[in-house]
């Protein structure tokens, strides 16, 4: 039994390259194409206002108010995010799964450390405070597995 474990670990890159292909995969798929494809609940989970409006009935209002240039712009806003995380997914996965490169995917998750941090400092000051310790989870994370590769 002992040898069997030995050789599916034996296959298994190290956890810190594990780490950061979970991330790569979770950069790509929630906060990238779901962001994309629900984008409301990817602005409350980001911690910006909703990009639709938020009215308690349907109105003839409400159709008009979302088509406004700002809501425009917050939606607009909100799938730059998602594709900005779809290219760090991407990144991540080639650097970890194609290229197998070490040091360099933790030159990648580590710089993610600058995105991360601006994003938990403008949610900070200007989107919902209650969205912040994601934020603050994210900055953990970049700096651990970017650390742990860049020096392990």
């Amino acid at each position: 039994m002992s040898t069997t474990m030995q050789s599916i670990f034996s296959h298994l890159p190290p956890p810190a390259e594990c780490l950061a292909i979970l991330l790569g995969t979770a950069e790509l798929t929630l906060f990238g194409i779901g962001g994309l494809a629900n984008p409301s609940a990817f602005a409350s989970g980001y911690g910006l206002p909703s990009p639709q409006a938020t009215k308690a009935s349907s109105t003839v209002e409400e159709e008009v108010e979302e088509d406004t240039p700002a809501s425009k712009q917050r939606r607009g806003l909100i799938a730059a995010i998602a594709a900005r995380n779809i290219q760090n997914g991407v990144c991540l996965l080639m650097f970890g799964l194609y290229w197998r490169d070490r040091r360099a995917l933790g030159t990648v998750v580590a710089s993610g450390l600058i995105a991360t941090l601006a994003d938990t400092l403008l949610v900070q000051w200007y989107g919902d405070k209650s969205a912040v310790f994601g934020h603050i989870f994210g900055v953990c994370n970049s700096v651990l597995i970017g650390g742990a590769l860049l020096l392990l």
